[in-house]
């Protein structure tokens, strides 16, 4: 095991700490014995010690190497324009004030599962950039003068370092009060940064509900052919922007979350939860990417679960409400 820890940063609140549990999951079960993390949280004051024991005990369990550290968000953006969103979106500008020991870390959404170990995101060579990031595959959002393309903010690599030496923490506070974005943290970054981005590959931020955009992003020369290809196959971050599997929503990889998913103590919430939903069918955990080793029905009812898609094994009945 290599010697020296991954840091890592997911931003939540309380109604996406379970959605936490399943990415954290992911991505210890594919570090052990091969890297070791210290992750850290940035949540709203009001996330319940409860909430916080039980994220402790899932990375206890998975990888005692690595630890998860808990930080309460300051009130810096409490007066920006969040639209749709909510602060939580800011969160991510406080890692450079809030870890001011840390040089660089990963950001990542909490709607992602890890495919591999993050040694190779972590250690890219940065260069003179401020931070690394994939490009996104609607790039009409990008800012006129922005020389490389426009990247999502889902899965980030930052040199804390640089980001407070070039005081972007103070620049960040300031642009997130105009109301002149539509996506004001993707927006801000992409704007404060332009000319120092690294552009990273399609492998570490891949969206497979975003089918729509990818395909024809491959063919403006967005990604390479071979660059798609690759993180078709083998993704090692993936990122549910659309069509989330936790909702019932078909996904090329939704198996793949589900997988985790069932690894953690949050398996039969998620599961309650998209009962309310009627006639959904979720296949998860596959073999080789082709053999279904078994299939969840959820009808309003009642859910079952069928070995190989076909043999019936367990059969939950929803209580009347």
């Amino acid at each position: 095991m290599t010697n020296k820890k991954i840091s890592i940063a997911f931003c939540f609140d309380n109604n996406m700490w379970t959605h936490a549990g399943v990415a954290i999951t992911s991505l210890l079960y594919h570090g052990r014995g091969v890297c070791a993390y210290d992750i850290y949280c940035v949540v709203p004051s009001d996330f319940g010690g409860s909430k916080r024991r039980e994220l402790t005990s899932v990375v206890a369990n998975i990888d005692p190497n690595s630890k998860i550290s808990f930080l309460n968000a300051n009130n810096d953006f409490d007066d920006s324009v969040t639209h749709q969103y909510t602060v939580g979106i800011y969160y991510r500008f406080m890692l450079a004030k809030m870890l001011p020991k840390i040089k660089r870390i990963i950001y990542a959404d909490v709607d992602v599962a890890f495919n591999d170990c993050l040694d190779e995101l972590y250690n890219c060579d940065m260069g003179d950039n401020v931070i690394a990031g994939v490009r996104d595959a609607s790039q009409g959002r990008a800012w006129p003068s922005q020389k490389n393309g426009y990247i999502n903010s889902g899965v980030l690599v930052m040199d804390l370092d640089k980001i407070r030496r070039l005081g972007l923490y103070e620049k960040w506070i300031e642009l997130s009060k105009c109301d002149q974005f539509m996506y004001p943290d993707q927006d801000i970054l992409n704007k404060t940064c332009d000319g120092r981005i690294l552009y990273l590959p399609l492998k570490f931020n891949y969206m497979p509900g975003a089918g729509n955009w990818l395909q024809p992003a491959v063919a403006q020369g967005i990604y390479s052919e071979s660059e798609f290809m690759d993180a078709t196959k083998n993704p090692v971050i993936i990122h549910y922007i659309l069509r989330q599997p936790w909702l019932g929503r078909a996904n090329l990889c939704g198996d793949v979350w589900w997988r985790y998913c069932a690894m953690t103590p949050f398996y039969a919430a998620f599961l309650a939860r998209i009962r309310q939903m009627p006639d959904v069918v979720v296949k998860y955990v596959k073999v080789l990417n082709c053999i279904n080793v078994m299939k969840i029905k959820m009808r309003q009812n009642d859910i079952k679960c069928y070995l190989f898609g076909i043999i019936p094994i367990c059969r939950i009945k929803r209580a009347n409400d």
